[in-house]
């Protein structure tokens, strides 16, 4: 079902409960107007015949005139009954119809009663004269009334259905109007595909309402979708350069090592430029699984000590150059739980490895100084180091895939590291930030957020 019939009938069903609320009410006020009104024609027909057979002493000839001529004014089915004050029944025999001593001494305690047998309406008076006390039972059919009120019924069933029949087809056409910017945006991005991201959806700059809102939120989707589909491009372009060189180079020197009979040195040094290009492949290999594990997340998190992770990290790195020059300023507090971070262990050990890797390699042997430190918000960890610096046109390319810059290309590296750990701050919700002077310094700034929790 679609939805703008969803959105008729939802409201035709909210205008039927609430056209059912209002006639039923407006049906049995009508109704009990009506009840009320033909007891107080029985009240009024009492009093009558009350004067008819028991006042004409007590009434003046004119007064006993108005009488008369009304008492013949009977209503339908009528019934009246004279009974005296102990329930013996005067002037007229009762026959078919008689009443209980029970009902007839609730008109004595109550003096006036009224009550409902089936069609039939009663009202019993208690009528006291210069003669005695006499109880008048009076009772009717209220045709007319019942008639009126099978007319009104049919009034309101068909002004029912007529009002609902209106609405539901009102519900359709108020429906289309309200999708009909919805249908305009599914329109439009039916005509966008994968070459045509760079299209966006029309919306009021001026006065934003909730479809503005929606256009406005696809548009922001597809502008991240065109970022993403152009990193994807350039990533899967720069890998297919980098991946081929090592790969070309290593075909190459098999290829002109093959073409005639060589020395044993030459051969030793063809496999050494092979095991170099493959040691540079397998590396490329490895940052890219490492960026994909990172893309994808992870459910392994666990406590992590920082301080612990950073000596772990500095002590692998100094275990492999022992000359490598770094001082590590601790400014922690004695309280573990604000040093302490859940994540993966080894995608931070990489992550911040890389950091330093970089710090060092772009230092040449300068001394690379590791501040670490904490506030309420999280973990705080500066490294800085003395090296070529970072232009400030590249800083927004610097983590992009495999992008180098131009006074970093005689230096070895494939520039998968600084993408790989941006990859794995975001993944822990934690921020990186760069300050950079050429020839004099760079800072990498790392903020982890400490909290509890998956």
């Amino acid at each position: 079902m679609k939805v703008k019939d969803k959105l008729s009938l939802q409201f035709t069903f909210m205008f039927a409960v609430l056209l059912l609320v209002v006639l039923t009410g407006i049906y049995l006020f009508v109704e009990h107007n009506r009840v009320q009104s033909f007891f107080n024609k029985l009240d009024s027909r009492a009093i009558t015949a009350a004067q008819f057979y028991l006042a004409e002493d007590n009434l003046s000839k004119e007064n006993f005139k108005k009488v008369l001529d009304k008492f013949p004014q009977s209503l339908p089915q009528e019934s009246i009954r004279v009974y005296s004050d102990k329930f013996q029944p005067r002037f007229i025999p009762e026959n078919k119809i008689k009443w209980d001593t029970s009902i007839l001494k609730q008109v004595e305690k109550q003096r006036v009663l009224h009550l409902t047998r089936g069609d039939m309406q009663v009202a019993g008076l208690y009528y006291a004269d210069n003669s005695g006390n006499f109880i008048i039972m009076v009772s009717a059919v209220d045709e007319q009334g019942f008639y009126m009120m099978h007319e009104v019924g049919l009034i309101i069933a068909f002004f029912s259905l007529f009002s609902l029949v209106v609405t539901f087809f009102l519900g359709r056409i108020f429906a289309m109007m309200a999708l009909s910017p919805i249908v305009k945006i599914t329109n439009n991005l039916k005509l966008t595909r994968a070459s045509s991201l760079h299209l966006r959806l029309p919306f009021n700059e001026k006065k934003h309402d909730e479809i503005d809102i929606l256009s406005l939120t696809i548009n922001q989707l597809l502008e991240h979708l065109e970022q993403s589909f152009e990193s994807q491009k350039r990533f899967i372009s720069n890998a297919s350069h980098e991946l081929r060189t090592p790969i070309t180079a290593i075909l190459g020197e098999a290829e002109i090592t093959l073409m005639k009979s060589r020395k044993p040195e030459a051969y030793q040094q063809t496999l050494k430029e092979i095991i170099s290009n493959v040691d540079h492949l397998n590396y490329i290999l490895n940052g890219l699984m490492d960026m994909v594990q990172a893309s994808m997340g992870n459910n392994d998190f666990q406590d992590i000590r920082m301080d612990e992770l950073l000596w772990e990290i500095i002590d692998e790195l100094t275990s492999r150059d022992p000359e490598i020059n770094i001082k590590v300023n601790y400014n922690l507090p004695a309280d573990e739980s604000k040093i302490t971070l859940q994540g993966s262990r080894r995608l931070v050990f990489i992550a911040i490895s890389n950091v330093l890797k970089n710090a060092i390699k772009f230092s040449d042997g300068k001394e690379v100084i590791c501040d670490i430190g904490c506030t309420n918000k999280g973990i705080c960890l500066t490294i800085t180091d003395k090296g070529i610096g970072i232009n400030e046109t590249d800083m927004e390319k610097i983590f992009q895939p495999f992008f180098r810059s131009e006074n970093a290309i005689v230096y070895p590296g494939a520039g998968i590291g600084l993408s790989l750990t941006k990859n794995i701050i975001q993944l822990h919700n934690g921020t990186i930030n760069i300050k950079s002077e050429i020839n004099k310094a760079t800072e990498f700034s790392l903020f982890f957020p400490t909290y509890s929790g998956h």
